[in-house]
């Protein structure tokens, strides 16, 4: 699976604040990962799948859906229906 396209805004003093726009097409994928910090999810456009660990049933979102990932959460997300636009919030990211 290729990675979507990624931009990555940072806002803080120090970087504490950061936005993803991505954009991704049939066939993408984000690793599994997991983050220090509570990440929120916006769906604008397209339909993903939503796995919270290995071997979990996969969560499907599609436009104006909105998913809050605590931190500690193991997650990846997949293109069901494109294209995707996601818009990802890092609110406290240090």
């Amino acid at each position: 699976m290729q990675p979507p396209d990624i931009t990555r805004v940072f806002i803080g003093p120090q970087m504490e604040f950061e936005v993803e726009i991505v954009f991704a097409k049939e066939g993408n994928q984000s690793p599994e990962e997991v983050h220090e910090y509570e990440e929120v999810i916006v769906v604008i456009e397209g339909v993903v799948g939503l796995t919270r660990g290995p071997g979990t049933e996969s969560e499907t979102y599609s436009k104006y859906d909105t998913i809050v990932l605590p931190a500690g959460t193991v997650h990846q997300i997949t293109v069901v229906e494109a294209p995707v636009k996601v818009v990802i919030i890092h609110p406290e990211r240090v």
